[in-house]
Order: C-alpha cells, then structure tokens, then sequence
C-alpha cells in the first residue's frame, strides 16, 4: 500500500515527513541540515557529513561501525553535499530491510535511527577533542580528488563556471563544496565547532521512507530544540544588463559553450518552465536536439535544463572550437523560433510523455523520492509526483511560448579548446 507523504513538524527549526510504501523491501531514514551558502563555511560543512559518519563514541572505528552496520542486515551509512539556490544541504543517510524480513524481529527503523542519532550527536573525537587525524586527512583528500574530478570532467566544470558567473555576487554562485583553495586550508582544530554550529544553525528536513511507520516523538526528542526556522525560497530574480561573456582556454579537442538565462518563475510555475526547457533542449525531439545537433550538425550534444530554485535555465553544448560562434547562435535562433510561436501540439505531447515518464519513476528509487521532496521545501513542499504530472498535462502550447518569451540570457561561458587531448 502506497500513502500520501506526511508532514509532522517536531520544532521551531525541524520537521518530519514520512512516506510508507509497502512495495519496498527497504527503508531510509535521512536527516538533512539546510544552511546558507557561504564562502567562510562552504568547505568545512562539505567535509563533514564524511567526517562524522567514519566513527562515532560508541563504535570508535571502521570495524566496529561495519560490524554494526552487518549486525543490521548490512545496513548502510551515506551522505552527501547538495546545493539548492542560496542554501548548501548536508545530508547524512541510514538505509536498511524492512521489519518484516529482519529475523530477529527488530524494530528496524528504531535501530537505523539509532544509529544515525550516534554519528549526528556522537562523532568520534581524540583525547584533544578534535576529530582524530588520519580520519580527518583522508576525507579532505577524496574532497579534493573530488574537485580535480570535477575539474577534469569539462562538462561539469564548464557548468559550475557558467553558474559562479551567472550569480556572481549571490550565494547562488559558490559552489557546494566551497573552493579548492578553502578545502585546502581546512584544519581540522576548527572542524568541531563548525558541526555544532551547523547543528545549531540548521534547518532539518528529516525523512523516514519505505516501508516503515516512524514515531514522531523519537525525532521530536532529538530534534525538537535543535536548528533555527529559516525561511527557504527561490533565488530572487534580478534583471539581465548586458550579456556577460567569459572566455577561457584549455589543451582540449572539444570546446564547452554553457549559457544561463534568468527567469522570473513562481513557485507554482515550476512545472511550466521544467516543460519549456523539454520543448526547447531536454528531450530528443527538442528543438536544440532535431535542429542545432542533428540537422545543423554544430555540435556533439546541444541540450537545456531548468533550476527551479535558481530561477535559472542553462543551454549546453559540446562542439568543436570552430563551431561555438555559430551554436550560440542557432541555438538563440531556436529559443526565438519557440518565443514566436512555431511549436506543435506533436512537440508538446512528445514532451510531457517524456516529463510523465519521468515524474513516475521518481517512486521507484527511495533516493529519488527524497530528492524530490526536499527539492520542493524551497517551492511546492506538499506537490507529488503525481500532482506534478497531473498539472503538467494541462498546460497548452501558448503557455509553453509565454514562458519561453520570459527567457533573458544572461552568461555565456566558452571553454575554447586549443587543439590538446
């Protein structure tokens, strides 16, 4: 039996939301911690949610943690960085069996939490009160080999360039995980009372899910003082000068052109615009993709995506370096062809086929369902998938060309490639 997500708010600054589903044999509980992106904290609260998972006071190392996590059926322990507009997410994760298969009739999600609540309110420390050393040396290491991989992935990296540019001077533009300059000059003196700042400063989205049926008053006894109640939202729409153009070398066969576009969307019209995008570059009937790529032959991929939360849409792009003029070019021809008017109805149900198909298999994976949610705390907090779909579908074409029309491009960003590998 699937049931409607439900909201338990267990304090000033937290809140819990729950979704059984019996079709799972599994379930997760997650404790997010939202905070504002800034440059001073951005690379020390990426470091952590890593750091505070390898150990905590009552399972002191690798072994003892694994041998737990084994005693739970091979439960698992994750986290993660994500980055939401103006505010960075520092996720920390227990996944595990149902109740029903554990053999020794365990309360499970009792146990998962348990054992989160010792990594959140617990970590491991030395006998000089910091977080021990090789534990702290080896997870700014993999941070940083994170970000040269990052770096060397010239998709992403021109992305993250064309986005730093895009909301230069807002929160917006730093990245999740804070510099390489700022990683490297963590230290790790500083590092536990960053924790119980972020602990203290948060706003927590706690989810349970799967087939599970949480106990609100477990998390309200751990939760219900703890975090500030911090007003979320999307970034704030500021109106386009001129068009910043930002262009770098590198020994590259293929050249990268990302260009950003700001958008006054409401929180309601999210739907709207992730179906404009759709139109324009996110499917393979899109027009970047039939025209700029296929017919045009400019450039090796030509695609767009919608950011919510930023208010922003970008159009990427893979070409060879004697192309970036003309795909910048054709691919505002497109953008102009759709604010004029000249989309199908064909072209629109191609699009929401695609978009449908998608909004249904975000049940599949309990991972994608609490992307989604904590995605929608910034807009539509109580929107499922299937609501999404269901709006989605009444939108018309003059719809789709009134939001296309509220486009204005801001960034261009070339990563021109000089001939290298």
């Amino acid at each position: 039996m699937t049931n409607a997500l439900q909201f338990n708010p267990i304090g000033e600054g937290a809140s819990l939301k729950s979704l059984s589903d019996s079709r799972f044999k599994t379930m997760r509980v997650s404790v997010n911690m939202l905070v504002p992106l800034t440059e001073k904290t951005a690379a020390a609260y990426a470091l952590l949610p890593s750091l505070v998972s390898r150990a905590t006071r009552q399972y002191p190392d690798y072994t003892a943690l694994n041998c737990r996590l084994s005693e739970l059926y091979g439960a698992s322990l994750s986290s993660s960085v994500r980055k939401f507009g103006n505010f960075q997410s520092i996720g920390l994760s227990a996944s595990g069996i149902a109740d029903r298969y554990a053999f020794g009739g365990e309360n499970m999600l009792e146990e998962l939490s348990s054992l989160l609540f010792s990594v959140i309110f617990s970590p491991l420390q030395d006998a000089q009160g910091f977080f021990p050393l090789d534990g702290f040396t080896q997870e700014k290491r993999q941070l940083l080999e994170m970000k040269d991989a990052e770096y060397n992935d010239k998709m992403t990296y021109a992305h993250q360039r064309c986005e730093e540019i895009l909301f230069q001077g807002q929160q917006a533009g730093i990245n999740r995980c804070g510099s390489r300059a700022d990683i490297e000059a963590l230290k790790r003196e500083g590092l536990l009372a960053a924790w119980e700042e972020l602990l203290r400063t948060a706003r927590f989205e706690i989810f349970t899910l799967g087939d599970c049926a949480p106990n609100p008053a477990l998390f309200r006894e751990k939760f219900g003082a703890m975090g500030l109640s911090r007003p979320l939202g999307q970034v704030p729409y500021r109106e386009p000068g001129e068009v910043r153009r930002v262009t770098e070398e590198q020994p590259l066969s293929q050249s990268k052109l990302s260009m950003g576009f700001r958008l006054d969307a409401k929180p309601r019209e999210r739907m709207l615009f992730q179906l404009m995008s759709a139109v324009l570059g996110g499917t393979p009937s899109s027009r970047l993709f039939q025209n700029v790529r296929e017919k045009m032959g400019l450039c090796y991929y030509c695609s767009s995506s919608f950011s919510s939360v930023g208010n922003a849409l970008y159009v990427e792009s893979g070409v060879e370096t004697a192309n970036l003029e003309k795909t910048e070019e054709a691919v505002l021809e497109q953008l102009q062809a759709l604010q004029r008017g000249e989309v199908t109805e064909e072209d629109l149900t191609f699009a929401k086929l695609a978009l449908c198909n998608a909004l249904h298999s975000v049940r599949d994976s309990l991972g994608a369902v609490e992307n989604w949610y904590l995605s929608r705390t910034f807009d539509q907090p109580e929107q499922s998938p299937d609501m999404a779909a269901e709006q989605l579908m009444g939108y018309k074409v003059q719809d789709v060309i009134e939001a296309a029309n509220r486009l204005r491009l801001d960034t261009v960003y070339r990563l021109k490639g000089n001939g290298g590998d």
